[in-house]
């Protein structure tokens, strides 16, 4: 009768290791994102935090943080910024990603990737891929916000890159 119980103890042990060790595996991790962007100017970094840009797409209120670019936007393309953050792109996850997975979308991912970079600077080609499908998946819909909260990483891109996209992109937004 010992050996039976000694046995089931040991089994029970055995079990309770295995489903915790499945619960630690399977348990939600939480979500990578951008916090901030960089803008490279000569050897040092400017910081961006997401925070203060989606206070201002939201709000229309500019923090301390975001007052720096502010003043070095004219009030126009700082509308337009704010428009192109919050515009929702009327699509799908499957139609995105569909998109993304073809020739055509491929190319302009990796031409994008080449402005907007991940934090180490690398072409953010697999970056912009999976953050536009996320996005498209998430409740609020595809938006820019909605695309840089799903960006896997920091996101780096220069002055010069940046006011070319916000010049390329606004005409979506009206």
């Amino acid at each position: 009768m010992i050996p039976s119980k000694l046995t089931s103890y040991i089994f029970s042990v055995i079990t309770f290791v295995i489903c915790s060790s499945f619960i630690t595996t399977f348990q939600a991790k939480p979500a990578i994102s951008a916090e901030n962007i960089y803008f490279p100017v000569g050897s040092t970094k400017l910081r961006l935090s997401v925070k203060s840009l989606e206070v201002f797409a939201k709000e229309g209120r500019i923090t301390g943080e975001f007052e720096f670019f502010a003043k070095r936007l004219k009030p126009e393309k700082l509308e337009r910024l704010r428009k192109l953050l919050l515009y929702k792109f009327n699509t799908t996850p499957v139609a995105v990603s569909q998109l993304m997975y073809s020739p055509i979308g491929e190319e302009y991912i990796r031409q994008y990737g080449a402005m907007i970079k991940t934090r180490t600077g690398k072409n953010g080609f697999y970056a912009i891929r999976s953050a536009l499908i996320l996005a498209a998946a998430d409740p609020e819909g595809l938006t820019g916000l909605s695309f840089i909260r799903h960006f896997p990483t920091d996101i780096q891109i220069s002055v010069k890159d940046f006011l070319e996209l916000l010049d390329e992109l606004s005409y979506i937004a009206g």
